[in-house]
């Protein structure tokens, strides 16, 4: 079968699993947003935005939760190294006849549906700010404010993308791990990991090795949409080492 083939089988596959629909909790956060912007919450800081500035605003909030890497790491989990432990996995290289076009095939349609999840909270986050906060004193009612355009849209909207780097990251960790452990401590590993990303982020150095961190610097403007492109651009690298690593070994693993 050709690779597009197989994406297509494997893509309809992940639908249809109930476990990948758990990253839909993540939708608590604009909601839990839109609550306190509704009863004037005294906790939050809170400032009149534009809808763009609401939805990017909540992405942002989340990716410094980790909330999406963990539940997301499930749906990896459940993706490649639960098929491996049920034996599921050699059906599927009997029927597609190449592992590592199956392994590509698994790496592209998460990440497909990674963007999925993304589309599906910005969009409704901007329900939530049209529905709600833009009849109130913290909704402008415009697109994207002129604070946002000063600073500049593309800036704004890239540093957006670095939650889903992190989440990437653990991807191509997660299938490395998932050749030698059981499902139950690939999923700890992927907590672990997403743990150790958010305290490397205290240490000087090693914190540009994390992608939520580059991208906060990005928003604050502390660091340069180049460096932090080149920082992007090594990040991919590391996945795409681990998901090559990962097709090698798998190529030559015993499948039962």
């Amino acid at each position: 079968m050709h690779l597009y083939s197989i994406v297509k089988v494997e893509f309809k596959k992940l639908l249809k699993k109930p476990l990948s629909f758990i990253v839909l909790a993540v939708l608590f956060i604009p909601i839990f947003y839109t609550y306190s912007v509704l009863t004037d919450a005294p906790l939050l800081q809170m400032t009149p935005s534009g809808a763009m500035d609401f939805a990017f605003g909540q992405w942002s909030l989340l990716g410094m939760t980790g909330l999406f890497q963990v539940l997301f790491s499930l749906v990896v989990v459940n993706s490649f190294s639960s098929e491996i432990d049920k034996g599921q996995i050699k059906m599927a290289v009997l029927r597609q006849c190449s592992r590592t076009k199956l392994v590509y095939a698994k790496v592209i349609v998460l990440f497909l549906y990674m963007m999925l999840c993304y589309v599906v909270y910005l969009v409704f986050a901007l329900c939530c700010y049209y529905g709600f906060v833009v009849h109130t004193s913290y909704g402008t009612g415009e697109w994207i404010s002129e604070a946002i355009q000063a600073y500049g849209v593309g800036r704004f909207i890239m540093s957006g993308l670095f939650t889903l780097m992190d989440t990437l990251v653990t991807v191509g960790i997660l299938f490395l791990c998932s050749l030698r452990f059981k499902t139950g401590i690939c999923f700890m590993l992927a907590v672990g990991t997403s743990t150790l990303l958010l305290i490397m982020q205290f240490f000087p150095i090693v914190q540009y090795l994390v992608p939520a961190y580059v991208g906060n610097l990005l928003d604050y403007g502390m660091i340069s949409p180049l460096i932090a492109g080149g920082l992007c651009l090594l990040y991919l690298l590391v996945t795409m080492v681990c998901v090559g690593i990962t097709a090698r070994k798998f190529e030559r693993m015993d499948l039962r």
